[in-house]
């Protein structure tokens, strides 16, 4: 993106096709549309980890559980965890 700002700015000052530099007049008339990008706002962070959850329950290995209660040890889902770990110890 720095070198489309860039070569946009220089283009203005730098000699056209026919090799004179191009005066302040001109310039408006080459300028670049400069496209606005809106960013979308971060989703729900209870839902992203009851998602993971269900991703890392549904490969069915303890290594799985284990990661989830280690990235969120505090969270009500990891009782879920552990409690699953057990199942599959049975």
């Amino acid at each position: 993106m720095l070198f489309a700002v860039y070569f946009a700015l220089s283009a203005a000052y730098s000699p056209n096709f026919s090799g004179s530099v191009l005066n302040a007049r001109d310039a408006s008339a080459h300028r670049q549309t400069v496209v606005r990008v809106v960013m979308q706002k971060p989703g729900d962070p209870e839902k992203a980890i009851e998602s993971e959850y269900e991703t890392l329950k549904g490969r069915g290995t303890r290594e799985a559980l284990e990661l989830f209660i280690a990235r969120h040890p505090d969270h009500p889902l990891a009782a879920k965890a552990k409690e699953e770990m057990k199942r599959l110890n049975d």
